[in-house]
């Protein structure tokens, strides 16, 4: 028999424990042609980051060190902690990892002799800190190449260095004088190299470099690049924009593949050592993302020279064949959302998630069905309770644009809610803002659908997977544009019979929280907002954020000083007087992109005006929780929160807000 109960308490079996221990992400992953590498995190172990590898019976196991964690730092946001190291005249079971330390920053190779780990990378010069990303050894394994950050009393430096793997000793340094660089490349044959590089303002999805140079040793038997040249992105002086590219990757041809955006897509190309360039593909689809991490691979070549590419159309992924007589071909899989890919044996695996299925990896060889390896996600919940996100799209309050979404509805086995009442929404705003919703399988969002909550995911103006022009749309307007498309979206839900449109509440994290908190002050549709590590002071954040995104602002709102009156303006924690509901706001203690006392200056002026306003500091956290103990006491904090504001026991109680 069918059980009612009011929206929002429902007798859910996802407990907020079991989503924090469920939520390993997967990343970084590799193939040494016959066995696959990635990185896992792990919530139940603090967090730690370990690199993991198949094994022959379909399962997995460890290998990095269990007394450390893998990861970068470099930007913050890190990315490729680990690369393969061949050993020569080995078998494939000597594979080597190169990994960073995420102590130390250290760039560690393990062999497996037995032998342990070894320091590839010297102690930092003193008074300086060594951050390590982007890690890539050439086909031999004697080198391995990194991007290196280099902290100094004056300042901070990035650049491309190389260190030996039979010689450790003082890093090679290949690439400088650039204020960022990333994707260290060198050919198969160990003759050529590649790289990307940008400098401020700019971010890499707003105008990036791609050069290749020869790579040779000099009379010191020293690694040098010489005769470099740029051969894809850059500033258009003619157009006066720039354009950006990504995941440079060499192929068996000697030719180097390629993203780039300037047709106005992230698309494949291609570039022949003869000095031509093609496009490959001139779909209007996204092949890359924004490279907040580095290391990001979307593209790889099979052995018979195709290339398979991850294709993003209206916020949904799948897999692409690009065969050398140009003929596309879809590779049959069962993933929406993709992170990551790599050539494995005579196929290809790649990190995926279903609506069903949370991120794991998968092989597809062409003879065979697409099948998962390794340990499956922790199953939190049946098939039978998962709400699939059902794709909308919403006019924008100004009428210029489509504002796409995805609508997760309540869903619970043998549950209803009441006869004629409608379920309560939470708006998910993701982070970036230079980002996008995730139609694969999200806990998180199971932990409320199955109580009964409505969930919609908005892709707001700015987001990626949409082409240059709609990310672009958000620039001058962060804090108003994003804001009204999420407003745009629960009114069009409200107005379809979908949610009550007296208890709508709005979330996020990092800039969605910003959003969310603008929200608050511009528009009076939601009773409540919840904020993970979300911005609230665009001028302190911009005086105190790191130096990857220090002058991400001038894009997003205008130009310092001319503009500071502006972010004045736009920042929540000086709209207080604009705002009419309750806040929840959740920060992490040891948070270097939105320091912790963003947090507490808004609630601090929050409670001055008498508003009702919750914090949760966590000791050790950072930008992103990565503790199950964390994630579980923030996801409690956030259901209890959206139990009293939206009187989700009582639907008659609710008044509508518009």
């Amino acid at each position: 028999m069918t059980a009612t109960a009011a929206f929002g308490r429902w007798p859910s079996p996802v407990g907020a424990e079991a989503v924090a221990v469920s939520r390993r992400s997967r990343s970084s992953l590799l193939s040494d042609g016959r066995r696959l590498y990635w990185l896992e995190s792990r919530p139940e172990e603090g967090g730690r980051h370990t690199v993991v590898r198949d094994r022959p019976d379909g399962s997995a196991e460890d290998i990095s060190p269990k007394d450390l964690s893998v990861r970068s730092r470099v930007h913050e946001y890190g990315g490729g902690a680990y690369c393969l190291v061949a050993t020569p005249d080995a078998g494939p079971e000597a594979t080597g990892v190169a990994f960073v330390d995420r102590d130390t920053q250290r760039v560690f190779l393990d062999r497996p002799t037995g032998s342990g780990a070894r320091a590839l990378s010297p102690e930092p010069v003193e008074g300086e800190r060594w951050n390590h990303g982007d890690l890539r050894a050439d086909a031999r394994g004697r080198w391995v190449f990194a991007v290196r950050e280099v902290h100094r009393p004056s300042g901070i430096a990035r650049d491309v260095v190389a260190y030996g793997t039979a010689d450790p000793g003082a890093p090679r340094t290949l690439c400088t004088d650039r204020d960022f660089f990333a994707a260290p490349r060198p050919d198969m044959a160990g003759n050529r190299f590649a790289w990307m590089c940008w400098d401020h303002p700019d971010m890499p999805w707003d105008n990036s470099e791609l050069w290749v140079g020869e790579l040779t040793s000099d009379r010191d038997g020293l690694l040098v690049v010489h005769s470099s040249r740029r051969i894809a992105g850059g500033r258009d002086v003619a157009r006066g924009e720039g354009a950006s590219v990504g995941q440079p990757l060499w192929c068996a041809d000697g030719s180097l593949a390629f993203i780039s955006e300037e047709a106005g897509w992230w698309q494949p190309w291609r570039w022949s050592p003869a000095g031509t360039t093609t496009r490959l593909c001139d779909e209007e689809a996204e092949f890359h993302g924004p490279d907040w991490l580095l290391g990001q691979s979307t593209m790889a070549e099979r052995a018979d020279g195709s290339l398979v590419c991850r294709r993003r159309r209206a916020g949904i992924d799948d897999l692409i064949e690009l065969a050398p007589n140009g003929r596309l071909g879809v590779v049959d899989q069962p993933c929406v959302s993709i992170s990551q890919l790599c050539a494995h044996e005579n196929g290809v695996a790649w990190i995926g998630s279903t609506p069903l299925v949370g991120a794991t990896v998968w092989i597809a060889d062409g003879a065979t069905a697409a099948r998962s390896v390794g340990e499956d996600p922790k199953v939190v919940i049946g098939s039978a309770d998962v709400s699939v996100g059902q794709r909308f799209g919403a006019p924008s309050t100004d009428g210029t644009r489509e504002v796409r979404g995805l609508l997760y509805s309540p869903k619970l086995a043998e549950t209803t809610g009441p006869v004629g009442a409608r379920p309560p929404l939470v708006v998910f705003c993701h982070a970036g803002p230079t980002g996008s919703i995730e139609a694969g399988f999200d806990p998180v969002i199971q932990f409320f659908t199955t109580r009964g909550f409505a969930v919609a995911g908005v892709d707001y103006a700015g987001s990626t997977g949409y082409g240059r022009a709609f990310r672009r749309s958000l620039e001058g307007g962060w804090g108003i544009v994003d804001v009204d498309d999420c407003v745009a979206a629960a009114r069009y839900l409200v107005e379809r019979g979908r949610v009550d449109g007296g208890r709508l509440a709005i979330r996020g994290s990092s800039a969605g929280g910003f959003t969310a908190l603008c929200a608050m002050a511009r528009h009076r549709a939601f009773a409540g907002a919840v904020s993970w590590y979300g911005v609230t002071d665009l001028l302190a954040l911009s005086a105190a954020t790191h130096d990857f995104e220090s002058h991400y602002n001038e894009r997003l709102v205008g130009p310092l000083p001319e503009t500071a009156a502006e972010y004045r303006r736009r920042s929540p924690v000086h709209r207080v007087a604009d705002m009419v509901g309750a806040v929840l706001v959740l920060q992490g203690l040891d948070d270097p992109v939105v320091p912790p006392a963003q947090a507490t200056a808004i609630v601090a002026a929050l409670k001055r005006r008498g508003l009702h306003a919750r914090y949760l500091a966590f000791a050790a956290e950072s930008h992103g929780f990565g503790r199950a103990e964390t994630i579980a006491a923030a996801l409690r904090a956030e259901l209890a929160f959206y139990q009293e504001i939206l009187d989700a026991d009582d639907p008659d109680a609710a008044q509508v807000r518009w």
